[in-house]
Order: C-alpha cells, then sequence, then structure tokens
C-alpha cells in the first residue's frame, strides 16, 4: 500500500463555504476514482497554532494506482477547480 498525505493552507480571506465546497469536492472525486483504496480528510481542529487548515491521507495499493489517480480525470479538475484556487501552500509526501 501506498499512502499518500497532503496539508493544505488556505490563502487568506477564504471562507467556511468555500471549504466545505472543496470538502464535498473532494469526497465526490474519491468516489470516482477506484484506484482510491481509502481517503480520509478534514480541517484542522484548531488544538495547536501554525498547523495547516486542511488534510487528506489517501492509500491506494500500489504505484501503478497512485499514477492512475494522479491521471484521472476526476482527480485533474478536482485540484483546477477546487485546490489551485484556494490553496496558498501544499505539503505531501508519499510512503
Amino acid at each position: 500500500m501506498v499512502t499518500h498525505i497532503v496539508i493544505f493552507t488556505w490563502i487568506a480571506g477564504t471562507k467556511p463555504a468555500q471549504i466545505a465546497a472543496f470538502s464535498q469536492a473532494l469526497t465526490r472525486m474519491a468516489d470516482e476514482v477506484a484506484d482510491l483504496a481509502t481517503i480520509r480528510h478534514g480541517p484542522d481542529l484548531e488544538y495547536r497554532h501554525g498547523n495547516g487548515d486542511y488534510a487528506l491521507v489517501a492509500m491506494v495499493r500500489d504505484r501503478a494506482g497512485w499514477d492512475a489517480y494522479q491521471a484521472h480525470h476526476a482527480h485533474k479538475a478536482f485540484v483546477r477547480d477546487f485546490v489551485t484556487p484556494l490553496q496558498a501552500s501544499r505539503l505531501a509526501i508519499q510512503f
């Protein structure tokens, strides 16, 4: 299994409705991508100052699944329509 973790920080002025739309779109996208074994995501609980604003943890079966996920039209549309407009920064790791 490959674990994919992403931490997003939003641009200043991002509204709760935009984050809700992001979250709903992420769930819809995940439902379309068969190569995703699991995905969990949500906003930071704000227990500690300086954390990112939102995170996702996704699991794919192998490198081929990772490549298919990255190339999937639903993933590309999600990044274009919901990530790029809101993200100030993004940190990711796969292991």
